[in-house]
């Protein structure tokens, strides 16, 4: 049974662009389904076109909280992501709240992580058993997104909430639990 899909995050998007009948908010949702997909499938440049030229990303209830500002440092950890093969979530998303202003979405996020990456956060055991270092969990978390946008179309960035720390919700996984065309990280151990 597949356990993460990451094509399935937009899939609610489209249902809430066909019942939309403003244009401004269709082209706001529109927007924020544009750059969650360009980020989900690794397009890097595609991704930082949707956002303004000074950008500021929140991220809140998650270790360590951070903040980046700029087009530089958004590049960079988006870069980062993408070259470590983390952009390969799923986003559950329950709810899509649009206005002239913003877009909400609330849901869950479905997050791949390597053993020993969780180990070094501090994760030692799952669900009563030790963390093997070598194995690969999947971490699922609550997550509300506010995107707010420049009037003009363009996302100014994004405030993310998270529901839980990392390894509140994990399961060990393999390659099985997978979607068809899911790029397994070469650090990964196929179990």
């Amino acid at each position: 049974m597949v356990k993460i899909d990451p094509r399935r995050s937009w899939e609610r998007f489209e249902a809430r662009l066909a019942s939309e009948t403003d244009d401004v908010v269709k082209a706001l949702i529109a927007e924020v389904r544009d750059h969650m997909k360009a980020e989900i499938t690794g397009e890097l440049k595609p991704l930082m076109a949707t956002l303004t030229e000074n950008p500021v990303y929140h991220f809140w209830g998650h270790l360590p909280e951070m903040v980046l500002e700029g087009q530089e440092a958004v590049r960079g950890f988006y870069t980062d992501m993408i070259s470590r093969g983390a952009q390969q979530f799923e986003v559950v998303t329950e709810n899509i709240i649009a206005d002239r202003g913003r877009v909400v979405t609330e849901g869950q996020v479905k997050q791949l992580y390597a053993g020993e990456d969780l180990a070094a956060m501090g994760v030692s055991e799952v669900n009563g058993e030790a963390l093997d270092p070598g194995a690969v969990y999947l971490g699922t978390n609550q997550l509300i997104t506010v995107w707010p946008n420049d009037g003009k179309g363009k996302l100014v960035g994004e405030d993310i909430y998270f529901g839980q720390p990392v390894g509140h919700n994990l399961e060990r996984v393999s390659f099985e639990d997978l979607a068809d065309g899911f790029e397994w990280n070469e650090r990964w151990v196929r179990n």
